[in-house]
């Protein structure tokens, strides 16, 4: 990503130039990371994955089990490497799900157009806003804010796929298959997933990274130059959606 603080925008690049050949990736190099930046760290592996989880493609079942068998992996580690930074087998299972959270193997079947990657990357860009304005914020950070909030605007769209993600991440089901028992255990998925990122200490609302509701304006311009006036794959999202997340992430 660049970001050009004058502009207020954050841009991806993208090339083999930017590709190594050979990574030799040793864990004992991430033990004096500090806690906030691993936490947030973790934060944006599980973004990735879901990024391509919630792609707008049906189920994969070979991908999707890498995917959340990844998720569970970090969920289960980080709290370790935030105990104990010296667990080299915390971190080693950090750098590893780091590794194939954005290798493109969580995309394997799930893109809808083959030129692309897979996923609409809607959190992505809707956090990228946040933090090319403040600086200040860490991009994990703004995502553990984010993605829940965007989660609970947009499940509706496609509920079994959410309730596959309860289901595998979590272990949750629902009671029976009544409407509010869909709703409840999808609720419970994500209040899950927010309360891991609470819990390692990142954010739960915008307010808690000192923004306010007077900076949605200002996201929501750099957003449209971004992204058009539509953008996303899992449910098409216009600069109205995306401010009615960003208001209810305060």
């Amino acid at each position: 990503m660049i970001s050009n603080d004058e502009l207020c925008l954050k841009k991806g690049v993208n090339g083999n130039a930017f590709r190594p050949r050979v990574a030799i990736m040793d864990p004992e190099l991430t033990f004096t990371l500090p806690p906030y930046q691993t936490a947030a760290g973790v934060t944006d592996m599980i973004c990735h994955i879901c990024e391509r989880y919630f792609s707008g493609v049906g189920d994969v079942p070979v991908t999707d089990n890498i995917s959340a068998g990844l998720i569970r992996a970090v969920i289960d580690a980080a709290p370790k490497a935030l105990e104990n930074p010296d667990d080299y087998d915390a971190r080693a299972t950090i750098m590893w799900v780091g590794t194939l959270a954005h290798n493109d193997l969580c995309s394997c079947g799930r893109s809808t157009n083959p030129d692309k990657r897979a996923g609409g990357w809607e959190s992505h860009g809707l956090e990228h806003e946040i933090s090319a304005h403040d600086p200040k914020v860490t991009h994990g950070a703004g995502l553990a804010v984010i993605l829940p909030a965007w989660m609970r605007y947009v499940w509706q769209e496609h509920p079994a796929r959410f309730l596959a993600f309860a289901r595998e991440v979590f272990g949750i089901v629902p009671t029976d298959d009544s409407a509010e028992a869909t709703r409840k255990a999808v609720t419970c998925a994500i209040d899950k997933l927010q309360a891991f990122f609470a819990g390692m200490g990142m954010p739960k609302t915008l307010s808690d990274l000192g923004q306010t509701s007077q900076d949605i304006d200002g996201w929501i311009d750099t957003l449209q130059q971004n992204k058009g006036t539509e953008f996303g794959e899992f449910k098409r999202l216009t600069m109205d959606d995306a401010r009615a997340i960003y208001e209810s992430a305060f």
